[in-house]
């Protein structure tokens, strides 16, 4: 039959305007394996499910408990002694009917076991509450199939996360600061034109009101120029007020809008056009992926800069005060040389797959959007579970622990304890504090087996003076493994954005850790 056409469909309208029906298309897509069912999993996938993945598994061989009643709220008294996975399975299906849902009656450590060939059909894994090692094994099977991994620990009111994926290239990073292309510095010959096609002078007041500043800033540029004995762009404070007191003398009456967008947007009149930084890395990169449509795009882009010296136009306009004719004139210029750009670079990958032998056709939306967003492409590549739980030096990349402990404001301690955690529980099968009594003497051996584990994670970093922190250590044998659902609530709503990141390959994903203190409401970013 015709595929469903809900990408389009009202009910998903505002998720559409923030990554668009290509995002949507990629969530459909896509088939999420979660291992585990426990409130934080549930938390995760409830919010993949309502948006509208397309299918997703869920691992675990548990049965479910009175007390998994107790934080989980997609199992029901009724659903006591059944596998959990295939009660969290039905409910969480009741929430979208648009998505397919299937549980594997299992345990995580069994299908880890079986490596790649288990993970083949998913497109992404998230993990919640594993053990570092089954970690580690579930990572390098994650990296050989170049599919993403979200590791998500809830305990107590504290809980971290962690992302990874071998290779992670975006093309849409939008990012919140905006210079725009609109390359006032050097217009091309088109802009050029058209700005030298206006004489401020002879306009009346409503046609010089309605100016728009995109203009109003490459002629006050061309003013400076003359004046500044060679300069070219403004730099010094000076130059800049200067070249700020240009434009206000064209200006007529202080109640000109256009006016007033220009000297608020001045500063992209003096910033220097320039490839920056991490598209360069892009453009540069030696990758052994040579066949996918984002590195194809990325060479033949890497070949037009080399042949123009500037990325291909993004071609859009943002809104600004002016006559309705002068607009879309200014719309059509950006868009006719957006359009231009855009043909040379696939003139450019149709030379490329013909060297490469690729015969299928790359979609031209993707390369339209991958042009119109070339100033934010990013590849982020992410440090693996194995390196991270054999911490290299600080001469090597790795973390300076000693410094990072040092700041006050630094959540990396309960990293550290919770890493003593997990690691507790390989050794013992259990969390600590599980088994205890609630007083303190009973808790006591675990709090200083704990410690003794702490002692291991924290020697592995070779950092000066640098111990762990007892009073947190002793914070979590009290809470003897437990998951609270508002911890893991929060942790799911984090979790299931950074999914939908790597999911649609929009926005800058979390590289690599997030650690969450839900005792001081805190949470910290780091890379480890």
């Amino acid at each position: 039959g015709a595929a469903p056409a809900i990408a389009t469909d009202d009910k998903y309208d505002r998720q559409l305007r923030l990554w668009g029906a290509h995002g949507q298309k990629a969530l459909m897509d896509a088939h999420i394996c979660v291992l585990g069912t426990s409130a934080a999993a549930t938390e995760t996938l409830k919010n993949l499910v309502l948006p509208g993945i397309g299918r997703f598994t869920v691992v675990d061989a548990a049965r479910v408990e009175p007390a998994d009643l107790g934080n989980n709220f997609f199992l029901e008294e009724g659903d006591v002694g059944k596998p959990r996975a295939e009660a969290v399975c039905r409910w969480l299906q009741e929430l979208n009917p648009d998505v397919q849902g299937s549980f594997v009656d299992r345990a995580a450590a069994q299908v880890i076991g079986e490596g790649v060939d288990f993970f083949k059909p998913f497109t992404m894994v998230i993990a919640c509450q594993l053990q570092e090692q089954l970690s580690s094994v579930l990572g390098n099977c994650c990296s050989t199939l170049n599919i993403p991994l979200v590791l998500v620990t809830s305990l107590g009111f504290v809980g971290k996360l962690r992302v990874y994926k071998a290779e992670h290239c975006v093309c849409e990073t939008k990012p919140d600061s905006e210079l725009g292309d609109l390359r006032l510095t050097d217009p091309f010959p088109e802009l050029r034109r058209f700005v030298d096609s206006i004489d401020l002078a002879s306009l009346d007041q409503v046609q010089h009101a309605h100016v728009p500043y995109v203009v109003i800033l490459i002629q006050a540029l061309d003013t400076f120029r003359k004046g500044s004995g060679g300069k070219q762009l403004p730099t010094t404070r000076e130059e800049k007020d200067k070249f700020k007191q240009i434009v206000t003398d064209m200006r007529r009456s202080d109640l000109e809008v256009n006016f007033a967008e220009a000297l608020d947007n001045a500063y992209k009149a003096w910033v220097p056009y320039s490839v920056p930084d991490a598209v360069q890395k892009v453009l540069e990169l030696k990758t052994s992926d040579t066949k996918s449509d984002f590195w194809i795009v990325a060479r033949a882009i890497s070949q037009f800069v080399r042949d123009c010296g500037k990325l291909p136009l993004a071609g859009s306009v943002p809104d600004m005060t002016a006559s309705t004719d002068m607009y879309v004139k200014l719309q059509e210029i950006y868009g006719s040389r957006a359009g231009g750009d855009s043909a040379a670079i696939n003139a450019h990958i149709a030379a490329i797959q013909k060297d490469l032998g690729v015969a299928k056709n790359i979609a031209p939306d993707y390369v339209q959007r991958f042009c119109r967003n070339a100033q934010h492409c990013e590849v982020f590549s992410f440090r693996s579970i194995e390196e991270e739980l054999r911490p290299c030096g600080v001469e090597e990349g790795g973390l300076d622990l000693a410094e990072e402990a040092e700041d006050e404001d630094s959540l990396i301690q309960w990293y550290l304890a919770l890493r003593a955690a997990e690691r507790f529980r390989e050794e013992r099968g259990h969390w600590p504090g599980a088994l205890c009594g609630d007083g303190e003497a009973a808790l006591a051996g675990d709090v200083a087996a704990l410690a003794k584990v702490a002692a291991g994670v924290v020697d592995s970093y070779k950092a000066e003076g640098v111990t762990a922190d007892p009073k947190m250590l002793e914070e979590l044998v009290r809470y003897g493994g437990c998951e609270l659902h508002t911890t893991s609530s929060v942790l799911g709503g984090i979790a299931s954005q950074e999914a939908v990141k790597l999911l649609t390959a929009q926005y800058s994903p979390l590289n690599n850790t997030l650690i969450y203190d839900g005792l001081n409401g805190k949470s910290q970013a780091i890379e480890l």
